[in-house]
């Protein structure tokens, strides 16, 4: 994040960094489980119907943190505009006039926090739809091909 950014989002911008970092590690972390699963689990569990239970865990780590983004970044965003807005504010003064040679167009950071939240939102609902609906074929399947 360059440091104009870092202004633009204001107090959140250390928590809003924190869980873009913790939504990137999860999502690298499923898409890793989910190549080796493809790769080796799923024939290890052919042989060993009994780890499935383990497996289902492993398939849902993560899913927390990024139920949790889902909900926290947008709201993180949104303090983040108000934080901003009320500098703008305070900045217009009393009569709320906007100083002869201030751009308008320098307003518009104050947005900056909620596009931030929402992209994060974007993402961790990405991955958290993919990742339950992965899990739940993958059960499916496992239940089908262990009754045979």
């Amino acid at each position: 994040m360059g440091a104009a950014l870092w202004r633009a989002c204001g107090p959140v911008a250390i928590p809003l960094l924190l869980l873009s970092v913790a939504v990137l590690t999860v999502t690298l972390d499923r898409a890793a489980f989910w190549w080796r699963w493809w790769r080796n689990e799923l024939a290890a569990v052919m042989r060993n119907p009994s780890r499935l239970d383990g497996l289902r865990r492993q398939m849902a780590w993560g899913e927390p943190v990024l139920q949790a983004a889902v909900l926290l970044a947008p709201l993180l965003g949104l303090v983040g505009t108000v934080n901003g807005l009320m500098g703008v504010l305070r900045s217009l003064g009393s009569q709320l006039l906007l100083p002869p040679q201030a751009p308008l167009a320098g307003y518009g950071e104050v947005l900056v926090s909620t596009l931030i939240g929402l992209q994060i939102t974007v993402v961790a609902t990405t991955v958290l739809l993919i990742n339950r609906g992965v899990r739940r074929w993958q059960c499916q399947r496992l239940r089908q091909e262990l009754r045979r």
